[in-house]
């Protein structure tokens, strides 16, 4: 698997994922100028890739044209420890949770889904990046015990640092079943898990001090770094892939990743891959449940996923977070197996992302 650079003069589409635009349209930015910011905690701000001029703007994302030059001074906020330290990163683009406190720091550098690997080529070419990243890390949670978890056999590690091994079997690479393989719980206290690329963003904005603008993207079999907002069928057509009619571009793994709205579509961070399914696929449709039981059968979570989808279908959330959705680590399973082909990650997501809103409007 090789690793280069890819660089586009292509018009940005920056998606938006629980982010607020500070842009509007018509407005002139600056390379690594902030233009929207996290509305959830953990959630990292989101920098124009280039210097251009603001094309479009609503919730979901921003569209920026390539116009002028100009780049934010570096800012690095050096000197800080602890949750500061965390919020000027997030500020920067990373994608930090949040922790009252963390005994425990797992790194994930396991690729959780067929398709993708990342991971694996960051450890493999990115070390020294890496572990800046890491020392960063620590002096913002200051955990006790930071894990590095490899896939079985991995040559590729960190040097003098304590690793776990996980099964490549799938859904091994999961976070909570990595948390499992190395502290016995899925879900132990005080323990935080983070993607091997949020240690490389990390890294970055600490070697360079400017904001997060690309990150690591599987590509047919090879990893890449890819400005944000670069679009998805540039991304393909350079790596000579065809796009036909009705062929799906998949954001993520094939199981929990998402589909494009178009071949314009860009880049983000949590794009880990991009692959395209050709038509003619299977596809989710709003069919009802025929109780057969195989999603109940397959979850690794020992939910019952037919119970937590209806809800969610029919807007009960309550009753989806009475049936412990917020337990579900959305491997996707359920819906692969479904003989029904509803669309259960998207209902379990759905519920999910309602029960947060209800909940952020309470707190306010």
């Amino acid at each position: 698997m090789n690793t280069r650079e890819t660089v586009s003069s292509a018009p940005a589409e920056m998606n938006l994922t629980r982010q607020c635009p500070l842009v509007v349209c018509g407005q002139a930015v600056v390379r690594g100028e902030r233009i929207a910011t996290g509305s959830v905690p953990g959630r990292g701000d989101v920098h124009a890739p280039f210097a251009g001029k603001v094309a479009h703007v609503d919730p979901y994302r921003i569209r920026i044209v390539p116009e002028g030059d100009g780049e934010v001074e570096p800012d690095f906020p050096a000197g800080l420890e602890g949750s500061e330290l965390l919020a000027g990163l997030r500020a920067l683009g990373a994608d930090l949770p949040e922790s009252a406190r963390t005994e425990t720091l797992i790194i994930n550098g396991v690729d959780p889904e067929p398709g993708e690997g990342s991971r694996r080529a960051l450890l493999t070419d990115h070390k020294e990046t890496l572990r800046t990243g890491l020392d960063i890390l620590a002096k913002g949670y200051g955990p006790e015990r930071i894990v590095l978890a490899v896939p079985n056999g991995a040559v590729n590690r960190l040097p003098d640092m304590e690793c776990v091994e996980i099964s490549p079997q799938y859904p091994a690479g999961l976070d909570p079943l990595v948390a499992k393989a190395a502290t016995g719980s899925e879900a132990p206290e005080n323990t935080l898990v983070v993607g091997l690329e949020t240690v490389f963003h990390a890294g970055r904005i600490a070697e360079t001090g400017l904001p997060v603008l690309e990150t690591m993207v599987t590509v047919e079999g090879q990893a890449r770094l890819i400005p944000l907002g670069t679009a998805v069928g540039a991304v393909l057509e350079e790596a000579g892939v065809e796009i036909q009619d009705r062929d799906r571009i998949v954001l993520g793994g094939v199981l929990r990743g998402r589909t494009a709205a178009s071949p314009a579509q860009g880049i983000d961070r949590g794009s880990a891959a991009v692959q395209l399914v050709r038509n003619p696929a299977p596809v989710a449709e709003d069919a009802a449940c025929v109780g057969c039981g195989e999603c109940v059968r397959r979850c690794p979570a020992r939910l019952d996923p037919s119970m937590i989808t209806s809800y969610a279908e029919f807007g009960l959330y309550d009753k989806a977070e009475a049936e412990a959705v917020d337990v579900c680590f959305e491997c996707g399973l359920c819906g692969y197996f479904c003989i029904a082909r509803r669309p259960m990650l998207q209902y379990i997501r759905l519920a999910k992302n309602e029960l947060a809103k209800a909940k952020a409007g309470e707190d306010q």
